[in-house]
């Protein structure tokens, strides 16, 4: 457990490479779903559900994940054509095409672990405690540009591979709830307050690479500037010249890191409902504005780097009965080694700088039109903001009650520049349980290596006291 920060680093990279076939993308098909209570998490003021009380289990009512990215591993690697329709094959330049300027890849992970709802007159009260995962990874088109050209076509140029960055966070989220109708029959709003415990946070405040490739091909010369900003429960390690090694867990407690209380950040939602004919109502939310401050365990690192590469000498490792013999292996470790500490932080270059980590911020803004008691039509447009990163989703769903016991939801999504999402929700009540699964996209499912991203709910209630 001495090399944290080489784990994480592997992890972001496997994380790119198994789940590029991504966007971050929670359900849009969960929200008018009938009978089914998760719709408050997309809106404080929604309730689908007349439950008296709604209580959920560790891990049980309401587990989901989302993977997604602008490409699908698809782009990347396919069956060939030919006398290669049998195989797979490498497609590096449909790659580069299917890349836009700027492409990211995410993925998001929440585990309920406490849920209690319970309704007084027009009022609604609710306590959730989830565990909350998120992680971005983005780069710049112009990095696979290069690594699909080499540097031939640049000869005598400063060529930009442009900014890497990489943003993982884990935190514990307390949230309170509460709704309430104003107006009779008309209009209903909702408030959650949200008390976030930050455990573990890597952002990259900065990770641009450059090459820049002598007008002969003598020499090439790679660049960076790089600022890592992390909260991690452990201590830096250096060598004998102050090299950086790893990161330390020696000291790490798993119950310190559970029940961690030194970064605290603070979201809300707030939510309304107004039912503006008989037979159409629209709803509107903000969701988790806010963000975490986190000021225990931190460890920054900042380093402008430069290596200059010139090619190696073998002259004097082709004969081993020369005195002055080098084995070509020796040659290769000891620039290998000049090339790591080039880029390698020494203690100088670590300090412990604060970090904010700003939670992405949804908007949700839909209605829905009644046919009958037990069926309706919905349209909904959900705007996803991370950063820089924005991103719109619009869906069409049927929602349907089958009986007293069984919701049935379908629907279609367009979700950014694809359009092939179906989507489909159903939840089953058994007694006092109530079993549901929600996914915006079957055709994931079906042929995930040509999905841009991938999403699941899946969980269970425990209903008392539903009005019919």
């Amino acid at each position: 457990m001495k090399n944290i920060f080489t784990k994480i680093c592997v992890f972001s990279l496997i994380m790119m490479a198994i789940h590029s076939t991504i966007w971050a993308q929670e359900s849009t098909t969960l929200q008018f779903m009938k009978g089914v209570p998760q719709s408050d998490l997309q809106n404080p003021a929604l309730h689908n559900d007349s439950s008296k009380v709604v209580f959920g289990l560790p891990g049980l009512s309401g587990m989901y994940f989302d993977f997604n990215s602008n490409f699908a591993i698809n782009d990347l690697i396919h069956k060939g054509t030919g006398s290669l329709a049998d195989s797979l094959v490498l497609d590096v330049n449909g790659f580069h095409n299917s890349l836009k300027a700027t492409n990211s890849i995410e993925e998001h992970i929440s585990m309920p672990l406490f849920y209690l709802g319970f309704r007084s007159k027009k009022s609604f009260f609710s306590i959730g405690i989830t565990e909350k995962e998120n992680a971005q990874f983005t780069f710049d088109k112009s990095l696979i540009t290069f690594l699909k050209d080499g540097n031939a076509p640049y000869m005598g140029q400063n060529f930009d591979l442009g900014n890497l960055k990489m943003n993982a966070f884990d935190y514990t989220e307390i949230a309170f709830g509460y709704s309430n109708e104003i107006i009779k029959n008309k209009l209903t709003v909702g408030l959650k307050l949200k008390a976030l415990m930050g455990k573990f946070a890597v952002q990259t405040e900065r990770m641009n690479l450059k090459v820049e490739t002598a007008a002969d091909g003598s020499s090439l010369n790679l660049s960076s500037d790089m600022k890592i900003n992390m909260a991690i429960p452990a201590t830096p390690d250096y060598d004998q010249d102050n090299f950086l090694t790893g990161m330390n867990t020696d000291n790490f407690k798993p119950k310190d890191f559970l029940m961690q209380t030194g970064n605290m950040g603070m979201t809300f939602d707030l939510g309304a409902v107004y039912k503006l004919t008989p037979k159409i109502t629209i709803s509107g939310s903000i969701v988790d504005i806010g963000k975490i401050s986190f000021k225990k365990d931190l460890v920054s690192m900042g380093k402008v780097s430069n290596y200059n590469w010139v090619g190696i000498d073998f002259s004097n490792s082709i004969d081993s009965t020369n005195a002055n013999y080098i084995a070509p292996a020796k040659l290769v470790e000891n620039e290998t080694t000049k090339l790591g500490n080039s880029f390698k932080p020494q203690k100088s270059n670590i300090g412990s700088d604060p970090l904010e980590v700003k939670i992405p911020t949804k908007y949700y803004l839909g209605g829905t039109y009644q046919i009958n008691n037990n069926f309706n039509v919905g349209l909904l447009d959900r705007i996803y903001k991370n950063g820089a990163i924005s991103r719109n989703t619009l869906t069409l769903s049927a929602n349907a009650l089958l009986g007293k016991f069984f919701s049935l939801t379908g629907s279609y999504s367009i979700v950014g520049d694809a359009y092939n999402n179906l989507g489909l929700g159903m939840a089953l009540r058994l007694g006092i349980m109530q079993l549901y699964f929600v996914s915006d996209n079957l055709m994931a499912l079906s042929d995930p290596a040509k999905a841009k991203f991938v999403n699941a709910h899946v969980g269970m209630n425990f209903l008392f006291g539903r009005r019919n």
